[in-house]
């Protein structure tokens, strides 16, 4: 029985080393990709390096899935998808590819914030593992409602515009700065959402990140709690 253990002990640090990687690991491509979009050019090999730090992110994220043991093939399955369309759309940029890209995008997002929430509801310490995965998550939910907007943006030209004395159609690296202040509730107010759509999902971008908060909050604290307990 003891033997069985002490077996144990080493495949769980190997798993918890695992973890902390994967999710350090995506927790800086995210933040990387956010420093690199306000950086970069409007041209062809600007859009270029963007979409391979935003792949890098997904190719992380996949991994992170993997380790978690999730369900990793629809994720794999999104990856590759949206990847194939994203170098169709570079060399045939129509509207309906550019739409099914942010489509596939929004999905592969959606379903990547599923598999963190499970992972964060797991009972068990608080590792930095879940640390990393609390602040990725939070960005990965601005993703997701970046790709949301450009697929609002697709479907409805002119839902997000970019004030000023002569307004004009939010560009992409907008549409990620407006998901960013939107989910931290900030609001400047420089880019807005015109359409009836465009101004709900907004809302309710805002709405995720106060209540994301709150629960992560309270999450964190009920497992220190229950460590605490366990010393008693």
């Amino acid at each position: 029985m003891e033997l069985g253990i002490r077996a144990q002990i080493p495949n769980l640090g190997m798993n918890s080393e695992t973890h902390d990687r994967h999710s350090l690991v995506l927790l800086l491509s995210l933040l990387f990709f956010l420093v690199l979009s306000a950086f970069v050019r409007d041209d062809w090999i600007s859009e270029v390096v963007l979409v391979l730090a935003m792949y890098a992110i997904l190719i992380v994220a996949m991994l992170k899935i993997y380790a978690t043991r999730i369900l990793p093939w629809p994720a794999l399955l999104l990856t590759v998808s949206s990847f194939l369309v994203t170098l169709t759309c570079v060399f045939q940029p129509t509207h309906p590819l550019r739409t099914a890209n942010w489509l596939l995008l929004s999905i592969f997002f959606g379903y990547v914030s599923v598999a963190f929430f499970s992972f964060l509801e797991r009972s068990g310490p608080i590792i930095r593992a879940k640390l990393d995965a609390c602040l990725g998550l939070y960005l990965i939910l601005a993703m997701f409602y970046y790709a949301i907007f450009n697929l609002m943006q697709e479907i409805h030209p002119g839902s997000f515009i970019e004030a000023g004395p002569t307004p004009i159609q939010a560009s992409r690296h907008s549409l990620l700065y407006f998901s960013l202040a939107s989910l931290t509730t900030v609001g400047y107010g420089d880019v807005i959402a015109v359409s009836r759509p465009a101004r709900m999902l907004a809302v309710l971008e805002a709405i995720t990140g106060v209540f994301y908060v709150a629960v992560t909050v309270a999450r964190l604290v009920s497992g220190y709690q229950q460590k605490d307990r366990e010393r008693v």
